[in-house]
């Protein structure tokens, strides 16, 4: 069987969530299997905003000159041609079509129309959660069930087989168990204006300690000018930016906390990277999320979303408790996260997918 990996240029530069499942999904797949990843290096000479739609018309190049069992496209997108090819696609989210205002205008409009248009040609669609799925269902009538298979977002190995230093956190000037962290990109979708106005409240009312910190760690993006004055009116409020998995790992480790407030996920990624280090976690009570909870022993805390008194407790009890609570926890099982086992789920729907066509 030979396979080609899609990435829909979100591999490419600093990577994206997306980019990296894809570029991790490539490289253990190729360890067990006929595997290609694609190559639209050209498209980068096109500004910016043009590049995704430039990437429509590219899409069918890898299918005119060579053969394919197997097409898996990883950025919501399925080109026209088809030929004997079977095509894949993951579906991360539908935010677009649920929650369109969290995403930039200039990506809302092709993220649309790619998922509307590929919902119909893809022989198969592979969703990281059953709550994207049931979504999915919901949206799209037409899609038959039988052709959509479930199969979880990865998490890169550096975070099972690191053991994380302190000396690490010292890079960073930060002292180990003195902060609660959140991961991930710094736009509106993930909820931080509340979390911060939570965060400062609580330290107003001296419900948590004077000198506990909160990391952000991610990227800027839509939204973030929203929050930059929150950032700036609190010193005890630290922005890192983009770290190295060896420094996230160190943060995840010696964290008290790690919260995520999201408005809407298809996943979670950082949730189950923060598990593995066996972080005490806030969650807002969404659907990824509570299924991530629901799946690993309910030991995570969650708020209703909007729910500021409700936050503003948990993070008070977990500056106060978080050694006790940490010593209690047992997520379970982990490795299914593993890239060496999503790898393998993936090949096996594959050839679910090419036995039944």
């Amino acid at each position: 069987m030979r396979i080609l990996i899609d990435d829909a240029l979100s591999s490419r530069g600093q990577r994206s969530g997306i980019g990296t499942f894809a570029f991790n999904l490539y490289s253990h797949l190729a360890e067990i299997a006929d595997c290609d990843f694609s190559n639209h290096n050209f498209v980068h000479r096109i500004p910016r905003y043009f590049k995704k739609w430039s990437y429509i018309g590219t899409a069918n190049i890898p299918l005119l000159t060579r053969e394919y069992d197997i097409v898996h496209h990883i950025g919501h997108y399925s080109p026209w041609i088809t030929g004997s090819t079977l095509h894949v696609m993951t579906v991360h989210d539908l935010a677009e079509l649920k929650y369109p205002e969290y995403i930039s205008l200039a990506w809302r409009h092709y993220n649309r129309h790619s998922i509307r248009v590929s919902v119909k040609r893809a022989n198969a669609i592979i969703t990281v959660s059953k709550t994207i799925r049931n979504e999915l269902l919901e949206m799209f009538r037409s899609v038959n069930p039988e052709n959509i298979y479930f199969c979880p977002a990865g998490v890169r190995k550096v975070f099972f087989n690191t053991k994380p230093s302190m000396e690490t956190l010292k890079t960073l000037s930060i002292q180990p168990f003195s902060y609660f962290l959140f991961v991930g990109e710094l736009t509106k979708r993930k909820n931080l204006r509340f979390l911060l106005k939570c965060f400062i409240e609580a330290k107003r009312e001296m419900l948590i300690d004077k000198s506990t910190k909160l990391i952000l760690v991610g990227r800027k993006s839509l939204g973030y000018n929203e929050i930059a004055p929150l950032i700036l009116s609190d010193a005890s409020i630290q922005e890192l930016g983009y770290l190295s998995d060896e420094q996230l790992s160190a943060l995840y480790q010696f964290c008290k906390c790690f919260i995520f407030p999201s408005l809407y996920e298809g996943f979670g990624a950082p949730i189950v990277e923060a598990m593995i280090h066996q972080a005490p976690i806030i969650i807002s009570r969404i659907g990824a999320s509570e299924e991530l909870n629901e799946n690993h022993g309910k030991q995570m805390l969650s708020f209703h979303l909007g729910a500021e008194r409700e936050l503003i407790e948990k993070i008070a009890l977990l500056d106060k408790s978080w050694k006790d609570i940490r010593t209690k926890l047992s997520y379970g099982n982990l490795s299914q996260y593993s890239y060496d086992n999503i790898a393998r789920k993936h090949l096996e729907i594959y050839e679910s997918v090419v036995n039944k066509n």
